[in-house]
């Protein structure tokens, strides 16, 4: 199956504001020097619900959801055949099993975008240490 290489989120053109914000004014969430928001920036005001924005959104979070399952599935068939030589797999089974765990994540994020009520779906999450993270945001 050929990937999908759209880019969803393209870069900015270089010098042009971060959030499309004109030079000088303060939006609620900036970059940092490095392309990040920072974790204690304050959250961009809510917008109203029921548009054609939330559709776009959904629309979206369904794509990457996609997406982030089709990876797992990649990921998964890549450990299965380093699995096929014995040698790997007695040399590199940490490797292996971190294989595993970057699928079982994805496939969790991917459910965690569709479902209805995040919060039921982040309790529902089977590792503990994504589990874990993603309570830290409600």
């Amino acid at each position: 199956m050929p990937i999908d290489t759209t880019d969803l989120w393209p870069e900015p053109e270089p010098g042009a504001p971060a959030g499309g914000a004109a030079a000088g004014q303060q939006t609620a969430q900036s970059l940092d020097d490095e392309g990040f928001v920072p974790f204690d920036a304050v959250p961009p005001p809510q917008a109203e619900t029921g548009g054609p924005q939330d559709d776009v959104r959904e629309a979206t979070h369904h794509q990457i959801a996609v997406v982030l399952e089709e990876l797992a599935l990649e990921v998964e068939d890549l450990g299965g055949r380093l699995c096929l030589d014995m040698d790997i797999v007695t040399r590199h089974m940490d490797v292996l099993q971190a294989i595993d765990l970057i699928a079982q994540k994805q496939r969790s994020l991917a459910r965690l975008l569709e479902a209805d009520c995040p919060v039921t779906a982040i309790e529902q999450i089977g590792l503990d240490v994504l589990r874990n993270r993603m309570r830290m945001f409600h």
